[in-house]
């Protein structure tokens, strides 16, 4: 298991931040909570993208890798092309397509790929997952708290506040770092800002396989359904 320690959220907009700077403290960057949370974009809504996380991993001189499983804003046939060709195609998508969250993502992703980030779409599965968990590296997910959590749909009150109503609710988007499989491969140990959750009440616990990746998959509800691998450029976590 990746030894992740990670903060619990301030407040019901910020699992992103959280979590990217749990991954930073893995890394051992001195960057405080409160700037990373002052620094990542947000969404008019609420919230951020996975992207937008990744984008500030650039800036600070990670590397930072994007899978993506999120047709809303990609087109499968995309992922053979280069960099300046996918940044062409979003570029064409946006004159034909509206929706003021495809156009935040979508210039995100020009953002991500003109500082060099590197996008790729593969099968989610345990190799691909373990090629990164092998060498240390965690995963921040982008994915279904519905789902994830078993839990009613929501929305915001009018202080901001997430309120669970099965009827007037919303799928909801969430961050959490992954930090490797159990023994058996057949659970997935991760690291969650929210420690009120409903469903394990914990910052720390484990959730079957193919329940967290339907929960990522779902993700693209809310414009995620990432797994984003964030690493120093000279690695040195000892």
């Amino acid at each position: 298991m990746i030894p992740i320690k990670i903060h619990t959220q301030p407040d019901d907009s910020t699992c992103g931040p959280t979590s990217l700077h749990a991954v930073y403290r893995y890394f051992k960057d001195p960057i405080p909570l409160s700037e990373v949370i002052k620094e990542v974009p947000y969404l008019d809504e609420g919230g951020t993208l996975e992207v937008l996380l990744a984008c500030h991993a650039l800036k600070r001189g990670y590397k930072a890798t994007i899978f993506t499983y999120n047709l809303h804003v990609f087109d499968p046939t995309w992922f053979e092309l280069s960099n300046e060709e996918i940044i062409e195609k979003l570029e064409q998508q946006l004159l034909v397509k509206k929706g003021k969250k495809l156009e935040r993502a979508a210039r995100a992703y020009i953002e991500f790929l003109e500082l060099g980030g590197e996008l790729r779409c593969e099968d989610l599965t345990i190799d691909l997952m373990s090629s990164f968990f092998d060498d240390g590296v965690p995963m921040l997910t982008g994915l279904s708290a519905t789902y994830l959590y078993r839990s009613a749909r929501e929305y915001a009150d009018d202080a901001g506040n997430s309120v669970y109503d099965d009827v007037h609710g919303y799928p909801m988007g969430h961050f959490v770092v992954l930090c490797g499989f159990t023994e058996d491969l057949k659970r997935i140990i991760v690291a969650d800002p929210y420690q009120e959750n409903p469903y394990f009440q914990n910052n720390y616990y484990e959730v079957g396989l193919s329940h967290l990746l339907s929960s990522i998959l779902l993700g693209m509800s809310t414009f995620d359904a990432n797994l984003l691998a964030i690493e120093p450029m000279n690695p040195n976590t000892d």
